[in-house]
């Protein structure tokens, strides 16, 4: 009985601990309060620092050096933000440390969590503190906890090895620098976690995944000398899907197809988020030809690979990206932004949508398979806007949240409901 007794006020006493360090950490009002429509505007700054990532990756042998503004990192944030309305970011810096701040608004609540914490300068990764709430934790505690943890959850010293890879911290007026050693090895175990980490369903899609790209990249399609349209490429790989599920996995077979092609004829990068399935790791596989929509290259990969990142992600982040992309576009030697590109984009998704859902799987297959022309999947895009640059944007549109930047977007949205498949996911 004291035994009972004793276990029983073990668990009141953690259930007290949890419910206060609850109490600690939420609060009534956010730290962060500036609207993503704000952040994004500043998109196109952040071509060079994709670029500056994209060489790190490349050179993985080497040293390099990442700058990242305050209107960059907030941008970031910004497109998060689109997707993710609940989550906002700020970053402030200084010679003497940097101040990231972000807010979390609490499902159906006006509670927030607001963590805030300061980056030092120096040789290594170095915090001042951390702060959730009313709860603050040093910074090199903070930093050793969610090493600890993120290692534990891994199985592997990740995070020990991302965090050796920052060999010095500079901070300046609204920038910080990053100087980081080669991040070769980091990259070769990041892939051993990403493996390691995968689910039976996801062994089974990335399986799926790799047969369909096989399949598709086998057909005398892909080899025509003339572009084809991505509704064809569509109709092999849907009508293979058909044979080879039923009325369970339709769904499954429809998300490994979309994925497939956005890896084949959308960019062979995306493979990257899904795990190895190219025959041949280094020669990757594409038509002979771009596959077009609507006459247009550029529209066939946005609406693929636009779907393709609503499977691999949550919320609506896919379409900010989108979105994104198109207001970075606006950038000098950009190809302006552009609504038909948009469109393409929320055809994607909408798309991708439809065609998972077990309800509808497969009848879209049937819907594809049968179809006459690319009005089944791609609205027309005659008198959308596009090759705005930065100053002709917001001279017409201001924001992304303006009332004459969503009347755009409702008219996409009109011409998208006027499409028969995609009634069950976007309404008439």
């Amino acid at each position: 009985m004291k035994v009972v007794r004793g276990l029983l006020i073990i668990v009141i006493l953690f259930a007290v601990a949890m419910f206060a360090l609850g109490v600690l950490m939420v609060e009534r009002s956010p730290l962060v309060t500036v609207s993503a429509s704000t952040q994004v505007s500043q998109a196109d700054t952040v071509n060079p620092l994709l670029r500056q990532v994209e060489l790190a990756l490349r050179d993985r042998h080497e040293r390099h050096v990442i700058t990242v503004s305050q209107q960059q990192f907030e941008s970031l944030v910004g497109v998060v933000q689109r997707g993710i309305p609940a989550f906002r970011g700020a970053m402030k810096t200084t010679p003497e440390a940097g101040e990231l701040t972000f807010s979390i608004a609490l499902a159906e609540s006006d509670w927030y969590i607001n963590i805030e914490t300061r980056v030092l300068p120096g040789d290594e990764l170095a915090l001042d503190y951390l702060r959730i709430g009313d709860l603050v934790m040093p910074g090199n505690l903070s930093l050793s906890v969610m090493e600890f943890v993120l290692n534990t959850w891994t199985r592997s010293d990740i995070a020990t090895q991302a965090r050796s890879r920052i060999r010095r911290v500079m901070l300046l007026p609204d920038t910080i620098k990053v100087h980081l050693a080669p991040l070769d090895s980091l990259l070769k175990q990041l892939n051993e976690v990403k493996n390691g980490l995968s689910v039976d369903q996801d062994d089974e899609l990335k399986e799926l995944t790799a047969y369909y790209f096989r399949y598709i990249a086998g057909r005398e399609l892909a080899l025509r000398d003339t572009p084809q349209s991505l509704l064809a490429y569509m109709k092999e790989g849907m009508a293979r899907a058909r044979e080879r599920s039923n009325s369970q996995n339709a769904a499954l077979h429809n998300k490994a197809v979309i994925l497939a092609l956005s890896v084949f004829v959308g960019h062979h990068r995306i493979a990257n988020f899904i795990g190895d399935i190219h025959s041949d790791p280094l020669r990757a596989l594409k038509p002979k030809t771009p596959a077009i929509l609507r006459d247009r290259p550029d529209l066939a990969r946005h609406f693929i690979i636009s779907g393709a990142l609503k499977l691999l992600s949550q919320d609506d982040i896919s379409l900010a990206i989108g979105e994104f992309k198109e207001l970075m576009d606006r950038a000098m030697g950009g190809s302006g932004y552009s609504f038909v590109d948009l469109s393409a984009d929320m055809a994607g998704v909408a798309f991708a949508n439809v065609a998972t859902d077990p309800a509808y799987a497969a009848h879209v297959q049937s819907v594809i398979i049968n179809a006459s022309d690319e009005s089944v999947i791609m609205p027309e895009i005659d008198g959308l806007p596009e090759g705005f640059s930065k100053q002709q944007f917001e001279a017409q549109y201001g924001q992304v949240d303006s009332p004459a930047y969503r009347q755009q977007v409702a008219r996409i949205n009109a011409r998208l409901r006027r499409i028969d498949i995609y009634r069950p996911v976007l309404g008439n």
